[in-house]
């Protein structure tokens, strides 16, 4: 059987109209058009929809079809509707998960530029640490995740997005603040370290003993950077993590070790279907790689 939308537009039409050529010009064809295309859709069906040649009475099989036809049409024109404001960006929801640098720095500006161009769309935009935005992402709980990836991680797609160095974060009065030079491992001597998820990449050999050696350890990074800031320790974490300090209360210290990185990347699953809310937001984020390259410390 196959029966065509256009043979159920013209039957529905005549159905509910009563009258060929009142119908044949609300679908715009002529009468002797929907004519034959009444007669091709009983043959399909197998059974006359009209009692008599008038066309103003529906059989028992018209009505049926009349009902399971205006109910398929109705489908049909959501899904034409769905089809459109997708083509035309006018819905759409954005789901991400960032690493708190980026999320608090350099994704502000971006969402606000793409709120303003598409107002319509929705933004779902949660910050957390590397390994739970990959978790999030291999999950299906967010569509795009910007994070540190390691490199066996087989299962996402990644693209490269920034990078920027470790530094030790220490209060303003830290004694390591009057150093004339890069801080090395050894000048961490009889400082209290605070650990973090973010440093878990880090595998320098004289930093592995600071870290496993730590009594405190904090996860989130406000936390973190509020016990810094009262004095309680010190801590390494990306130079782009400062910027959004306006208190003045901490110092960024180079490292002597200036080979230690952190690469952010766009991460999302290989076999996603992107709606296209979520297609728009990753081009306007490729768009921002240049800046964000030249703002790179």
């Amino acid at each position: 059987m196959a029966i065509k939308i256009a043979q159920l537009q013209f039957f529905v039409a005549v159905a509910t109209s009563q009258n060929l050529v009142e119908a044949a010009s609300r679908v715009h064809r002529t009468p002797a058009a929907v004519s034959i295309s009444l007669k091709q859709l009983e043959e399909e069906v197998g059974g006359t929809l009209f009692e008599g040649d008038r066309k103003n009475q529906l059989s028992p099989l018209g009505r049926f079809v009349l009902q399971q036809a205006q109910r398929e049409l109705a489908h049909f024109d959501n899904t034409i509707e769905a089809i459109s404001r997708y083509a035309k960006a006018e819905t759409g929801l954005v789901r991400v998960a960032s690493v708190p640098s980026i999320a608090i720095s350099l994704l502000p500006p971006l969402l606000k530029t793409f709120h303003e161009q598409h107002p319509n769309f929705h933004l779902d935009v949660r910050d957390m640490d590397s390994q739970s935005v990959l978790q999030a992402v291999s999950a299906g709980e967010v569509d795009i995740g910007i994070a540190s990836v390691p490199s066996n991680t087989p299962d996402l797609s990644q693209a490269f997005l920034y990078s920027d160095v470790f530094g030790v974060v220490c209060a303003a009065d830290n004694p390591l603040c009057d150093l004339k030079r890069p801080v090395r491992w050894s000048d961490l001597e009889g400082q209290t370290f605070i650990n973090s998820g973010i440093v878990r990449a880090i595998d320098a050999a004289e930093f592995r003993m600071i870290r496993e050696n730590a009594k405190i350890s904090v996860r989130n990074t406000s936390s973190l950077l509020a016990l810094v800031a009262q004095g309680l320790g010190v801590t390494l974490l990306p130079e782009l993590l400062l910027r959004s300090d306006s208190t003045g209360r901490l110092r960024f210290l180079s490292l002597e070790n200036n080979r230690i990185i952190r690469s952010v990347s766009v991460v999302t699953a290989p076999s996603a279907t992107l709606n296209y809310a979520t297609y728009s937001f990753l081009k306007a984020l490729e768009a921002c790689k240049p800046s964000w390259a030249a703002e790179a410390p």
